[in-house]
């Protein structure tokens, strides 16, 4: 694989993905629109709905639960100089997506053994032109010798680094800050590994410990002062995430971290975090090949809090800097869920095609989550509100003359809280180019998402 096919396979690196189940869509926003809007008077004196489980014992210890869930995205993307899709040159692209489908099937047959299998199915655009099978994503096992410890092994999204690593749930805009994911479909697939987790709380003190064998990464050949992934033996991985709760303690049951609880909780933690893979890059000193071990470290602070439970009044932030180290000059671009699938090497940018920009790289970086949930629309039912948030990532890498700055305007509309809500998002990224010898900001683009989003369960 040469240099430009390897851009292209990074900035494109949710893309390729096939249509499937994509006409099961329709029904879960029907179905989502009908709860919220069309919810007879009568709705409160009915009892919820009933979760998708099957008891297997009388104490209801042993059951088989099943859920998931669905965003469906409409997109407009102004896109990087010289992107393509298929052979035609565009400066912008209009777009419906699947951007994730989820079926969950969680099995307790046993006291202690949980069994948990999942598959969906990422970023499906009209350029998916074929059927697949549905894509295996989870595959593993957990036993829990106490709330204090328990081990689980197989295939999985369980990773340390940040809160967020695992990726997304309840998300205060329309997706987790990217910088989180790390090496996402890099060393991983999905955010999964094959692996092996410890995850316990002690008291107030909440933790997890992963070790993984990675996939092997997309490689690139060794060149002059910049640092890439190899091709060679792959090394195990490590990461670990340690945080203190002051005030409630949340469930450490699955590998995802709540986004925002809408004031349900009044939850301050404090986590720190590292991720290292020996001998994972490497780049060309005059003749000779170097090889870099991976260092990444993280601190965040993640901070929700009611307002005024009445109203469904709620505060929410969330700040966490990173280290990265994978070497001289390494930066990552990525083009989340992109349309463009083709580049114009004449007129492209460093960004290259698509949406992609500089996320990831060798360097420090900052980013900022926080929103405000407002008043219930309706006191009485305590459904429908709205909540504005704004997010930012500022990142200064080593191979980059200006410093990196996105920022991202969102407002939700919470129709059932998080289990189903629209939510519209402006985000602003930055254009380089090499400018004389240093890659320098020429211009700002822009991407506007209307996501839906439904629960199952």
């Amino acid at each position: 694989m040469n240099r430009q096919q390897s851009m292209m396979a990074d900035q494109s690196i949710f893309f390729n993905k096939k249509i499937v189940l994509i006409h099961i869509l329709p029904f879960m926003v029907i179905l989502g629109l009908c709860n919220a809007f069309f919810h007879p008077a009568s709705a409160q004196e009915k009892k919820p709905n009933k979760p998708l489980v099957a008891y297997l014992n009388d104490d209801k210890t042993h059951f088989v639960k099943f859920s998931g869930y669905a965003q469906l995205w409409a997109r407009y993307t102004a896109l990087n100089p010289g992107s393509k899709v298929n052979e035609s040159l565009r400066k912008s692209t209009a777009d419906l997506s699947l951007r994730r489908l989820r079926m969950k099937m969680t099995v307790n047959l046993i006291d202690h053994l949980t069994l948990i299998f999942q598959g969906g199915t990422t970023n499906l655009t009209y350029l998916d032109d074929s059927e697949s099978a549905f894509d295996l994503l989870d595959a593993f096992g957990e036993y829990k010798f106490s709330n204090k410890l328990s081990i689980g092994a197989g295939r999985s999204n369980w990773k340390g680094l940040t809160r967020f690593a695992s990726g997304p749930t309840s998300t205060l805009l329309y997706d987790v800050p990217f910088l989180d994911l790390g090496n996402v479909n890099r060393t991983d697939l999905t955010l999964r590994n094959l692996n092996i987790f410890a995850k316990g709380q002690l008291g107030k003190l909440d933790y997890r410990i992963i070790l993984a064998k990675p996939y092997i990464s997309a490689p690139t050949k060794p060149i002059q002062h910049i640092s890439g992934f190899n091709n060679l033996s792959v090394k195990p991985n490590l990461s670990a995430y340690v945080k203190w709760q002051f005030f409630e303690s949340e469930s450490n049951a699955g590998a995802t971290a709540v986004g925002s609880y809408l004031g349900k909780k009044k939850v301050l933690a404090v986590g720190i975090g590292a991720e290292v893979q020996k001998d994972l890059m490497w780049h060309l000193a005059g003749a000779n090949t170097v090889l870099n071990d991976m260092k990444l470290y993280s601190a965040d602070v993640f901070y929700d809090t009611p307002v005024n439970v009445e109203k469904g009044t709620s505060f929410n932030v969330y700040a966490a800097v990173f280290h990265h180290d994978y070497g001289p000059g390494y930066v990552r671009n990525l083009g989340i869920n992109t349309i463009a699938n083709g580049l114009d090497a004449s007129t492209a940018s460093f960004n290259g095609a698509g949406n992609a920009y500089p996320v990831v790289g060798t360097g420090n970086s900052f980013i900022f989550q926080t929103g405000f949930s407002l008043p219930y629309f309706n006191q009485q039912k305590k459904k429908a509100r709205l909540m504005p948030a704004i997010g930012i990532q500022y990142s200064r890498f080593e191979r980059l003359a200006d410093p990196m700055f996105t920022y991202d305007l969102g407002l939700n509309l919470l129709l059932r809280d998080h289990a189903s809500k629209f939510v519209f998002n402006a985000q602003s990224r930055p254009i380089y180019t090499l400018q004389g010898s240093e890659l320098k900001v020429s211009e700002r683009k822009m991407m506007f998402v209307l996501m839906y989003h439904i629960n199952i369960d």
